[in-house]
């Protein structure tokens, strides 16, 4: 068992151990502190099968004594052995295919000069002195491309591996190399053997070097050793111990000799500490057949004193239920962050065409666990306000506008009691009272709106925060642009924001959720993924093979589809496909929050043909019919039932986007949702 050299455990007659011995080999002795057993190859041992693998020592009883560290207990919370790295298999794979790149490239120099000088009728005898000197001009160029070659390899896989680890820092390590794996890279291609024997031969060199230099041998070993197995040959296992604990190097560096004795001896002192009778005890009871087969790993476990809580192959069960909350936690961070709202951030509120321009009548709108107002002014510019009459709680979305006579300014007025507010949240008018006899300070809250590119953009954020200084206005160029043509519309998600958001930047799923129209089940590769980013977004290149969507798009057809995907903070998504003679198509998605659990799409499809407005219609449904597909599967989504979820390499889009938005979670950038952080008005009181 591996034991702890350095450890020192206090032990008595009447420890736990000393009392399975008979009276004769347990002789009464002072209480001391010692020195446990240090490291020795027993691991080995104890995971082979002996012939008390399948059965139980029935013990006499014995009378309850103070409990004491034995060497089964320190081999029970010893730690495992660590795991290799990540980077070993590169390493040794790189260098064997750098080797043998170099021997290539020695081999065809040596044959196509000895060619060359054959040819001349000037090849030298190997037995002529100094025929090496003839090929020796390129041994340098020979030697710097196997050294080149293995560098190159190595940096390959290398990169990948930290390119894994870093897009899932929370990942366990073996997930991850499983993940690396199964990637097609250049070097695994090459050279795929698994390189275990080689892997495994270096680390038991290294752990031998190592532990030879740790423990060198010692001119008293031999009588340390000798002294031990004289304690042991005498009945006196106690004492032996003891010996061994007072003597590492006896063990450690035992003379080969008494290497197999000492061994068995350290079977004998581990058994009786186990509470098991060994060989040196005499009169043990018989054994009985156990219920069923006990496998090595369960009789360790059995072996270990209840208090340590397993075996070096068991954890300890309070460090698992410990691993198990960390993991826990990590998880609901992980969800909560997702269903938090960024802030500081434009949220596409609403379509302008659903908020008329003649001014007449306000638009409620519920969007971030809250509910808010949109109305023109007497500009036409869209203000906002809070929905919630400060009277009796009324929505004033429900109403109408009026303008104030005294400013001249448009107002929204309360349905109930025909309050009057301004753009500033101002009570401006109350009929049932003296003019004038309100409060002059704004009573609902006001916030930044601008209107762009068919949408209406509320910002969702502090309002002391300098209009220069905030985040730009999730955009693409062709909405202004008259060469395109948009149609607009938005669809409700009955889950969470953020499931319906990766949706829309997900391109392994159009194969199968919409495989009656542009999907292709039978080629759903996704190829040449490219993935880039910076402060505010990330885009993704890529390529799939769709198929037309009827006869009539045939003409469009081409053998793979280029595809840009942009996806932009808060939650906005512009994806631009690209067919023949030119055809090209965007759709910009807005996955706005409504609640916790609901959101919605705000979202265009935009065009370079048939600019014709009669085609709208064809335009529009066909993207109704795709959200709609969506909806049926995104509302059934259940990531809050996974304990981790599992990413591979077409899911780069969203794992761009994860880091990226992590990144401004971790800086602050959030506002819990309404059922952690209940709030009146749409923002909390801090911001």
């Amino acid at each position: 068992m591996i034991l702890n050299a350095n450890t020192r455990l206090a032990s008595c007659t009447g420890s736990r151990a000393q009392s399975r011995l008979p009276a004769a080999a347990a002789p009464a002795r002072p209480c001391s502190s010692r020195p446990v057993l240090p490291r020795r190859m027993v691991t080995a041992r104890a995971s082979t099968p002996s012939s008390s693998d399948n059965e139980e020592v029935q013990q006499p009883a014995a009378p309850q004594q103070p409990a004491a560290a034995s060497a089964a207990s320190v081999v029970a919370a010893a730690p495992a052995r660590a795991e290799a790295s990540p980077f070993l298999d590169p390493l040794v794979r790189s260098l064997i295919l750098g080797v043998g790149a170099g021997m290539l490239c020695e081999t065809g120099h040596v044959l196509f000069k000895a060619l060359s000088l054959a040819e001349t009728g000037a090849l030298p005898s190997p037995f002529t002195p100094g025929a090496l000197a003839a090929f020796s001009p390129n041994f340098i160029a020979d030697h710097a491309v196997a050294i080149g070659a293995w560098l190159l390899l190595y940096v390959v896989e290398a990169a990948a591996i930290m390119g894994v680890m870093s897009r899932n820092p929370n990942q366990p390590a073996n997930e991850l190399l499983q993940q690396i794996n199964g990637w097609p890279l250049l070097p695994r291609k090459i050279f795929p053997a698994s390189l275990t024997l080689v892997k495994e031969a270096l680390s038991n060199t290294l752990e031998f070097a190592t532990s030879a230099t740790a423990a060198g041998p010692s001119s008293s070993s031999t009588a340390a050793a000798a002294a031990i197995l004289n304690s042991a040959a005498a009945g006196d296992i106690a004492a032996a111990a003891a010996a061994a604990a007072a003597a590492p190097s006896a063990i450690t560096a035992a003379p080969p000799g008494l290497s197999k004795e000492l061994e068995k001896t350290l079977d004998d002192i581990e058994a009786v500490a186990a509470g098991k009778a060994g060989p040196a005890v005499q009169d043990a009871p018989a054994k009985k057949p156990a219920a069923g087969p006990i496998k090595p790993k369960e009789r360790l476990a059995k072996a270990a004193p209840k208090g340590l809580g397993g075996s070096v192959l068991q954890p300890p069960a309070e460090k698992q239920q410990q691993q198990q909350q960390q993991q826990q936690s990590r998880r609901e961070k992980e969800l909560a962050d997702r269903k938090a709202y960024l802030k500081n951030f434009w949220y596409a509120a609403a379509l302008s065409s659903a908020l008329p321009k003649d001014g007449k009548m306000p638009l409620g709108v519920d969007i971030l666990g809250s509910r808010i107002t949109l109305f023109r002014d007497e500009t036409g510019k869209v203000v906002a306000v809070d929905d919630t009459c400060p009277h009796r709680g009324a929505p004033l979305g429900e109403g109408w506008t009026t303008t104030d006579k005294a400013t001249g300014k448009k107002c929204v007025v309360c349905p109930y009691h025909g309050w009057s507010f301004d753009s500033e949240g101002k009570l401006r008018d109350v009929p049932s009272a003296t003019h004038g006899s309100w409060p002059k300070r704004p009573l609902i809250g006001s916030y930044a709106v601008e209107e762009r590119g068919g949408f209406i953009w509320l910002f969702y954020g502090s309002p002391s925060l300098p209009a220069e200084e905030r985040p730009p206005i999730p955009f693409t160029p062709e909405l202004e642009d008259p060469a395109w043509r948009a149609v607009y519309g938005e669809i409700e998600f009955d889950c969470g924001h953020w499931g319906v958001f990766e949706n829309a930047i997900d391109m392994a799923h159009i194969h199968y959720l919409h495989g009656d129209s542009f999907g292709n089940a039978e080629k759903p590769a996704v190829m040449d993924m490219a993935t880039t980013r910076d402060t505010f977004e990330t885009a993704c290149n890529f390529r799939i093979h769709n198929k037309p969507v009827n006869k009539m798009w045939e003409w469009t057809a081409v053998p793979s589809v280029p595809v840009n995907a942009r996806a932009m903070l808060p939650s906005s998504s512009s994806v631009t496909i690209e067919l023949a003679h030119g055809v090209k198509m965007i759709t910009f998605v807005n996955t706005v929050p409504i609640s916790a659990t609901k959101a919605i799409n705000r979202f265009c499809l935009i065009r370079n043909f048939a600019l014709a407005p009669a085609f709208d219609f064809m335009a529009r449904d066909n993207m109704y019919k795709i959200l709609g597909e969506d909806k049926v599967m995104v509302d059934k989504l259940a990531p809050q039932r996974l304990e981790q979820e599992y990413s591979l390499a077409p899911d780069a889009p969203q794992i761009a986007f994860r880091q990226l938005r992590q990144e401004w979670v971790d800086m602050g950038y959030t506002v819990p949702a309404e059922d952690e952080l209940p709030r009146r008005g749409l923002l909390p009181r801090d911001i």
